[in-house]
């Protein structure tokens, strides 16, 4: 199960409600956090610092990069001195790291050593933002090779996780991944797949086969056919059903794998009130 965890950190109120999802996460499992915050360089390279070289001249503003960067690092220094304090607190482990650059080439850099990825539904800039997925979480997911956790704006511990099944293959992955979390953590499991015209027999043969599976690993799920829009269906089934955590596949069930997230993921994780664990 997972060892390590990379929890990415903004500082934000959505960012600290990822890191209660990582510290429990890690004292359930036995895990290790590394704490990344990545200072976007665009913060150095905005309209607003090249209007101020402007005005006060190119030299007098390199002098003054420095000095910006410095705060920047200042910056990281108190965000991550209170996640390690916060993870000390837990009694978990935890490194911390800070980065100047890309934050997705950043966070893709340092996934390679985890084994799970935390970050929050939306960022600093959220009241900006609206409903709008997170800009740097969205190219996140689309780039890592990670299982990756988006988490909501409101913590609760995890109880009933609700798994989205399609029959595919990256869809049975994600089943092994849920079952096993099930398994170690104690947590109750739903199945659900979703078709778009009623069933003749009311039950999917594609559902039965995952019913099956999790029965074989010692799970005993409720499941259940449901009709619709799937990123809909999964939405009004987990608030009915008082899911905990939503897993489903990153992508779809199309052989060609997509370059851009499927519509029925980027709806979930944008509009879910609980956390979402997309799965490789």
């Amino acid at each position: 199960m997972i060892k390590s965890i990379l929890f990415c950190t903004d500082g934000s109120e959505y960012s600290s409600v990822a890191g209660d999802y990582a510290i429990w996460l890690a004292q359930k499992l036995g895990a290790r956090i590394e704490a990344l915050h990545v200072t976007d360089v665009r913060l150095l390279e905005a309209p607003l610092l090249a209007d101020l070289s402007g005005a006060i001249g190119a030299q007098p503003y390199q002098a003054l990069l420095p000095q910006l960067q410095d705060m920047q690092a200042q910056r990281a220094g108190v965000i991550l001195d209170a996640v390690a304090d916060r993870c000390r607190k837990a009694g978990v482990q935890c490194a911390t790291l800070h980065r100047t650059g890309s934050v997705v080439e950043n966070i893709a850099e340092e996934e390679t050593r985890t084994e799970l990825v935390v970050l929050g539904q939306r960022g600093e800039h959220a009241q900006a933002i609206g409903q709008f997925l997170g800009s740097s979480v969205e190219r996140v997911v689309r780039r890592s090779i990670k299982p990756c956790l988006v988490t909501p704006a409101k913590f609760r511990e995890l109880r009933h996780v609700l798994m989205a099944y399609d029959g595919s293959a990256q869809s049975s992955k994600s089943l092994q991944v849920a079952v096993e979390l099930c398994r170690t953590l104690g947590l109750k499991l739903s199945i659900v797949t979703v078709v778009p015209a009623p069933l003749e027999t009311g039950v999917s043969s594609v559902l039965e086969d995952a019913v099956r599976t999790a029965k074989d690993h010692g799970i005993e799920p409720t499941s259940e056919t449901l009709v619709g829009h799937p990123e809909q269906r999964i939405l009004e089934y987990a608030e009915r059903r008082q899911v905990d955590l939503i897993v489903m596949g990153a992508y779809g069930h199309t052989h060609i794998r997509e370059l851009i997230l499927g519509s029925t993921t980027t709806h979930v994780i944008r509009k879910s009130d609980v956390p979402v664990l997309l799965t490789r």
